[in-house]
């Protein structure tokens, strides 16, 4: 198992919107590159969507907010 590759690939989808797509439409293709095993790549392509939308939003909205808060 390589915890690694599904970190990597978990943390871009969390933070980039159009990797979050591809990984959504063509699965195998984002994934390719990564060292992942079969089992990894099946679990990371039943993902539900929506939830990690949320996931990602949720994120994006607390990064900004300490971002914020740090530069003043």
């Amino acid at each position: 198992m390589s915890k690694k590759g599904v970190a990597i690939v978990i943390g871009l989808a969390s933070v980039d919107k159009h990797y979050r797509e591809m990984l959504k439409s063509s699965p195998h293709e984002a994934m390719d590159g990564y060292e992942l095993t079969g089992e990894e790549m099946q679990a990371i392509a039943g993902i539900d969507h929506k939830e990690l939308d949320k996931f990602a939003y949720t994120l994006n909205h607390r990064l900004k907010e300490w971002f914020v808060s740090w530069a003043i």
